[in-house]
């Protein structure tokens, strides 16, 4: 049974995740525009000029955020046939531009188009919420990315997307499930286990649907959440 304490930590964190989502679709709608405003000519001048708001998100959710920034398709720039505009803060200090390697030739080319967190939501449509996954490209830690789908028209831009080490959503996290009164496992859609107030699901484990039994109901807060995410509560057997 979902304690007070717990429901209130809950719903913190949903009102946190609805406040990115909403940042990043506020953010995907001015790629767009400045796009429509030069859909035959878009080139990295153009994309740079969406970098004060870039900022502006990073300082905004500086709590929970490591990175944020415009992912574009490929072949959408002019000048560049791959491109992020994404900005970081290495160690929690100054934000810098994240460089990766964009060449296709290169050994270690940044073939970000494949990834789970910008191909599903443009092949969807809708927002996405990646993780937990090793960011190689960044922080060589665990990491989520939530991520909402840029179009103009039915052409995809692109997404709009922020990071969230794995570190900083755990200390909001397990406060909620030690508050619990039995074992209780917050897991992803694939049944990974993100926090868990129980030795039997450690981070990282994958619950099978024999080692795991889905909450009947969550609480009110607890359902916001989830459904923000695609994130489930269950009760390790």
């Amino acid at each position: 049974m979902t304690t007070p304490f717990s429901e209130r930590a809950w719903a913190s964190l949903a009102d946190d995740i609805e406040r990115i989502l909403r940042s990043l679709r506020d953010t995907a709608a001015a790629f767009e525009a400045s796009f429509a405003g030069r859909p035959d000519v878009y080139t990295l001048g153009d994309i740079a000029s969406l970098r004060p708001r870039i900022r502006e998100t990073l300082d905004a959710f500086a709590d929970l955020a490591i990175g944020t920034g415009i992912v574009a398709a490929p072949g959408l720039l002019r000048d560049a046939p791959y491109w992020l505009e994404w900005w970081w803060r290495p160690g929690g200090g100054t934000p810098e531009p994240l460089r990766v390697n964009l060449d296709p030739d290169g050994p270690d080319f940044f073939d970000y188009f494949n990834d789970e967190w910008f191909d599903v939501p443009v092949r969807s449509g809708d927002q996405h919420v990646t993780g937990p996954y090793v960011d190689y490209a960044c922080t060589n830690e665990y990491t989520f990315t939530l991520s909402v789908p840029v179009f103009h028209g039915t052409r995809p831009l692109g997404v709009a997307a922020l990071d969230v080490p794995c570190d900083h959503l755990e200390r909001r996290i397990m406060p909620a499930l030690c508050a619990e009164r039995s074992p209780r496992a917050l897991v992803n859609p694939d049944g990974r286990v993100i926090a868990a107030n129980t030795a039997a699901a450690a981070p990282g484990d994958r619950l099978t649907t024999g080692r795991a039994r889905a909450d009947a109901a969550h609480s009110g807060a607890l359902a916001r959440l989830c459904a923000l995410t695609g994130w489930t509560v269950t009760s390790p057997q």
